[in-house]
């Protein structure tokens, strides 16, 4: 890559075409990642559902539950969509609005929608015994969402700019931990907290 992550060149030796899409298709990933970083961007490893005009992100590892818990939004709480599954994206805008977009990366998942909406609240999620959500505190919200941004923080410009971001959204977006079984009650108890948060009660 050149040094401003504006241009790339990537070699294929004895790939397949699945391979070689698969390589092009995670090295833009990684690139915009990169080159946006310095303008109050983040693309993030999250699934994102859009209710009542706003977008509501689900955090978490890989096989924690982020797609099954999207999936019980669209199932149990009326007027859900999907915008992305895997890697949308988060901006602050010039008006100081963080809105969450859709992205041409959504892991398995085929959503790929050039849709945006005002974040309404970011979600960890936890594979627990129980269905239970609690409010973020500033350091626990700004920890959760450095976790799921993609970026290469030994670039002083990149991690400059995204910690900008980052204080941004732990100061001014609602996170939570959710703490949750595979199930309808952990999409109610989840939408109740966060649309009740964001006045859409």
């Amino acid at each position: 890559m050149s040094p401003d992550y504006r241009e790339g060149r990537i070699e294929f030796l004895k790939t397949s075409q699945s391979s070689a899409l698969f390589a092009v298709n995670n090295s833009l990933m990684l690139m915009f990642a990169f080159r946006s970083a310095p303008y109050q961007t983040l693309e993030m490893h999250a699934s994102v559902i859009m209710n009542g005009g706003r977008g509501y992100l689900f955090l978490g590892k890989s096989g924690t539950g982020k797609s099954t818990h999207s999936g019980l939004w669209l199932k149990h709480i009326e007027g859900s969509e999907l915008m992305n599954d895997d890697n949308p994206v988060i901006r602050v805008g010039e008006d100081g609005v963080t809105r969450v977009y859709g992205s041409p990366w959504s892991g398995k998942t085929p959503c790929y929608r050039n849709v945006s909406a005002p974040i309404g609240a970011i979600v960890r999620i936890r594979q627990a015994k129980f269905n239970a959500i609690k409010r973020q505190n500033t350091l626990e919200s700004y920890a959760s969402v450095y976790s799921s941004c993609s970026g290469f923080k030994a670039d002083r410009g990149m991690a400059d700019g995204q910690h900008k971001t980052l204080e941004h959204i732990a100061l001014n977006v609602p996170c939570y931990t959710l703490d949750c079984l595979p199930d309808e009650d952990a999409a109610r108890v989840c939408a109740a907290a966060v649309k009740k948060e964001g006045g859409d009660e």
